[in-house]
């Protein structure tokens, strides 16, 4: 059996940390879907002043500041606020992914930033709303699958720029098919419907995806007075296609990614210089983990390729270490039964000669919540005291096939499993 967690059921953020074993974690949020350099040299700057230099990119798209402490988090605070990533009410707000793009309307989509904010303001101008869980989230996507992979509880995605569907989770190949004004209405029908079905189940109801299964589709529909037709929801844009230099309908940029997801305070200073001296001075944390940051022409975003490549960072869709997803583990989180990175690069090239189609081939959890990764993988390894528990295409929470192992037999697990990928049995 698998040791107990807690799980939280909320996220850190600067108004409110959460306590971790490297001390408090923050997290910065802006109001827009993109960064400017300034913004992500302060990161830098109080991630390195304030706490112990290492910044996670999440996987809702926001920068999480660790090791800080009483002493230092109020610092930290004013210089977030001076730069548009903190404001007091930031918990009243709902919690919107947006697909990471630059250019967007240049490019004929409608206003998703516009439409962000509309959203994320929900909660504080409608009473109704005020007690929807902490993580409750709203994605819009606008690249065609690009949050396809993202488990939102409502997920909007373009159609075109006139129109959307606005769909939930729990209710595949079904959507409200509606023109982009009527986007943020429908989805606030959603919501209070959402909130009324809730109310007497609170902490059991608390995703979009839970509620569906226990009551049915036909009785959020109902409670919101929509109607929902079959939409053959997009197939998941894998990370690996948005790395190195890329050019989306005229938007030349680079995608950069940190080795396993770790960002540190120099690496993302140095990430603000690049989009300064090659780009536009702007750039787009995504939930992938990765910066998609855009370019001042072809040449400009190679040469910011080649920058970011001499900081040992990742802008190759073939880098091995993007086989591998890891959560920070032991010391740095209290759950963790042990660390998770120690030979997280002497893995990898294994990894990837058996990864998943998302290019994945293991992941490896300091404990049976699986923060870093919700899906199955080939293989999932859980920290256990120094050692290894190994499960076979599963998740966290799933049963081990091989126990109580050291790095050695990892590796050699890991090794025997490419060979049989490379070599199959005729």
């Amino acid at each position: 059996m698998s040791p107990a967690f807690e799980i939280k059921g909320w996220c850190p953020s600067a108004h409110r940390p959460m306590e971790s074993g490297d001390g408090l974690l923050i997290r910065a949020r802006s109001r827009q879907s993109a960064l400017n350099s300034g913004q992500l040299r302060a990161v830098a700057e109080i991630a390195g002043t304030c706490g112990n230099g290492l910044v996670d990119l999440t996987q809702r798209a926001q920068l999480q500041l660790r090791g800080l402490s009483a002493r230092t988090l109020d610092k930290a605070r004013r210089r977030l606020q001076a730069h548009e990533l903190y404001f007091p009410t930031q918990d009243s707000l709902v919690d919107i992914l947006t697909s990471g793009s630059i250019g967007a309307k240049a490019r004929g989509s409608f206003d998703v930033d516009a439409l962000a904010r509309t959203l994320a303001h929900l909660k504080e101008s409608d009473p109704a709303l005020r007690d929807l869980p902490p993580k409750f989230l709203i994605s819009i996507d606008a690249e065609g699958g690009a949050l396809a992979d993202v488990q939102a509880d409502i997920r909007i995605d373009a159609i075109d720029a006139t129109r959307a569907a606005v769909c939930v989770a729990g209710a595949p190949e079904r959507g409200v098919i509606v023109p982009a004004e009527d986007i943020a209405a429908t989805t606030r029908k959603l919501m209070r419907a959402f909130a009324a079905l809730r109310a007497e189940r609170p902490s059991e109801l608390r995703r979009m995806r839970r509620l569906v299964g226990a009551l049915g589709l036909d009785a959020l529909l109902r409670e919101a007075g929509l109607e929902m037709r079959p939409y053959a929801w997009r197939t998941a844009i894998p990370a690996r296609s948005a790395l190195g230099v890329r050019n989306a309908t005229g938007v030349i940029s680079v995608g950069v990614a940190a080795p396993f997801g770790r960002w540190r305070a120099h690496e993302l200073a140095a990430l603000g210089a690049f989009s300064d001296t090659y780009g536009h001075g702007e750039l787009a944390p995504t939930h992938w983990r990765l910066f998609i940051i855009p370019a001042q022409s072809g040449e400009a975003a190679r040469r910011m390729a080649d920058a970011a490549r001499a900081f040992d960072l990742i802008v190759s869709p073939e880098d091995a270490r993007l086989a591998v997803v890891a959560c920070p583990g032991a010391p740095e989180c209290s759950q963790a039964r042990g660390e998770t990175r120690a030979a997280l690069a002497r893995l990898a090239p294994l990894a990837q000669k058996t990864a998943g189609k998302d290019g994945v081939g293991l992941h490896v959890s300091g404990c049976a919540k699986g923060c870093a990764r919700r899906d199955a993988a080939p293989v999932t390894l859980i920290a256990n005291d120094g050692r290894f528990d190994l499960i076979e295409e599963g998740g966290a929470n799933d049963e081990p096939v091989l126990r109580d192992l050291d790095i050695n037999a990892v590796e050699n697990a890991l090794r025997a499993r490419a060979k049989e990928a490379i070599c199959p049995t005729p």
